[in-house]
């Protein structure tokens, strides 16, 4: 085959790659969106592939087909030559993001950790008590959450190993990219309005998540220990979590959490 017609074949092979579609029916399954959190998205992507292996190797020769059919007059080799001299230039393209996009939003947990472990149903919030887990928390917090609607959550709520959590909803895709930029960064902003209150997954417990934050508030993700900070987590995730406890998650509410990364204390870079 001269090169001029290979070459033209190959631009028009790369010019409109093949691609799989995913419709409303490919949701991903509960374990599979624990396996893409757990796991990262690559090695999903890989085993993705796998599963599909069969669908793809159709698509890319019914691709090459069409191919063939448009320089059928121009070459003079059979389809199967014509399939082993090109196939290489094909590249479906899995629309990963696509389905990632199926799934919905997930609901996502900003959970203290303190030096003072946890919190139970029957604590008291003391300012002379200042070695205490609500005491602690509250004074990381209290910048945007009122000590009142604190309270209410502590008291509307039986648990025990409680922690204090923002509550908020948002795409899996932003879940991930979150997760992959937090390490980077030094402090997260909590928008006004997010849902906060106490959760125990140690129990499947909870309190009522009622109360949101009444102003924007910028904490500090890593503390002087590792227990004295703030940790990221999907609900789906948890041994007990929202859906186990409620039924549901509708009653938490779409948010957006902003990454603050201080290069210095007049430059900050918002990640």
């Amino acid at each position: 085959m001269e090169t001029k017609l290979k070459n033209k074949i190959i631009a028009e092979i790369k010019s409109n790659q093949p691609e799989v579609y995913w419709d409303h029916n490919d949701i991903l399954e509960k374990e599979q969106v624990k396996n893409i959190i757990e796991n990262g998205v690559i090695k999903f992507e890989e085993e993705l592939w796998e599963m599909n292996i069969d669908h793809i190797c159709n698509l890319e020769n019914s691709y090459l087909k069409n191919i063939f059919d448009e320089f059928e007059k121009d070459v003079e080799i059979n389809f199967d030559e014509f399939e082993e001299e090109f196939r290489e230039f094909v590249f479906v393209n899995l629309n990963f993001k696509e389905l990632l996009n199926t799934i919905g939003d997930i609901t996502v947990n900003i959970i203290a950790y303190s030096n003072y472990d946890c919190t139970n149903s029957f604590d008291t919030y003391d300012t002379k008590e200042k070695e205490t887990y609500l005491y602690d928390v509250f004074q990381r917090v209290k910048n945007g959450v009122k000590l009142s609607d604190y309270m209410f959550e502590h008291m509307n709520g039986a648990y025990g190993g409680a922690l204090f959590q923002f509550s908020l909803k948002m795409s899996l895709t932003d879940f991930l990219e979150l997760k992959e930029n937090s390490n980077k960064a030094k402090f997260i902003k909590i928008p006004k309005g997010t849902q906060f209150g106490f959760f125990s997954s140690f129990q499947g417990s909870s309190s009522l998540f009622d109360k949101t934050t009444y102003k924007d508030i910028k904490i500090s993700i890593d503390g002087e220990t590792e227990y004295d900070s703030f940790g990221i987590e999907s609900d789906i995730e948890r041994s007990y979590n929202f859906y186990d406890v409620f039924g549901n998650t509708e009653f938490i509410e779409n948010g957006e959490i902003c990454l603050i990364n201080y290069l210095s204390v007049d430059s900050p870079e918002k990640l």
